[in-house]
């Protein structure tokens, strides 16, 4: 009985959260977000569009023009933390009372594909890097989730890390016994395993909580992670790291086709390292 209260309550939810979605996005545009505030999570679509996350709002920048992207309705308590971009191009959006939607450019809307998770709280979420139906979503305590069907079915393959997770990525580094790897940035620095779940380990000896953690998919041996405002780099996969020198604390980033490695800072401005390595303002 339990568990059918369970489902009615998460389906009554999302059918209001998509009936909100629709009926609202005039409320949402009419409130846009403060300039200043920090970047919450970074990544882009298909086209190329850097998608930035602030408090409460979502918005897409190309060719120096900034477009707000209505966020799903979910309830106050919600808080949307995590971008990503699918192998297929499809941006995926998740967090603590969020759970997993994913966005449709076409119509211009939110899915919800949380159905067979435990609960929503996804505190951090990725994307398969050359599968389209794979995610991967990690629930604290009741350990990390993988679809391989777009959300349709979640199936827990592992605990995780011993240290909680607060961000991770698939990458198709070669060397995995399987299609790639999973990096998780956790309370006690980057983890790093097959995504076969054979053995989470160090990736280096990185250490702190690491907040936010990407890398190049032209060159997957380059991670990065931010650690305490902190930018930190490898060039060989989380063996070694080297501090990269940001005039600002940064809070998230991301890979851009057209501008190269993309960071938020705390004070809400994006900039784009340079291939000399200068940083330049990205404008929106």
């Amino acid at each position: 009985m339990r568990a059918i209260i369970h489902s009615l309550s998460r389906a009554a939810l999302h059918v209001c959260a998509l009936t909100l979605a629709i009926v609202l996005p005039a409320l949402v545009h009419a409130h846009p977000a403060d300039d200043s505030q920090p970047v919450k999570a970074l990544t882009t679509n298909s086209s190329g569009a850097l998608l930035v996350l602030k408090e409460g709002s979502l918005f897409s920048i190309q060719d120096g023009a900034s477009t707000e992207i209505p966020l799903p309705a979910t309830e106050p308590v919600a808080r949307p933390t995590s971008l990503a971009k699918g192998a297929n191009g499809s941006v995926y959006l998740a967090g603590p009372g969020v759970g997993v939607w994913r966005y449709s450019g076409v119509n211009e809307g939110w899915q919800p594909l949380d159905d067979t998770l435990p609960d929503l709280g996804v505190t951090a979420m990725a994307a398969h890097s050359t599968q389209s139906e794979t995610l991967y979503a990690y629930l604290g305590k009741d350990g990390m989730f993988r679809t391989r069907n777009g959300g349709a079915e979640w199936v827990k393959v592992d605990n995780g890390p011993q240290e909680p997770v607060q961000s991770f990525l698939h990458s198709n580094m070669p060397g995995s016994m399987e299609s790639g790897w999973l990096f998780a940035g956790t309370t006690r620095g980057v983890a790093r395993s097959m995504d076969c779940f054979c053995f989470w380990g160090d990736a280096g000896d990185l250490r702190g909580t690491v907040s936010a953690i990407s890398y190049d998919p032209a060159a997957p041996e380059n991670v990065y992670a931010i650690i305490e405002g902190q930018l930190h780099h490898s060039a060989d996969g989380g063996e070694t790291w080297t501090n990269l020198k940001v005039p600002h604390v940064v809070t998230a980033l991301a890979f851009s086709p057209s501008q190269g490695l993309v960071v938020g800072t705390e004070n809400g401005n994006l900039f784009a390292r340079g291939a000399a390595g200068k940083w330049k303002p990205v404008h929106g």
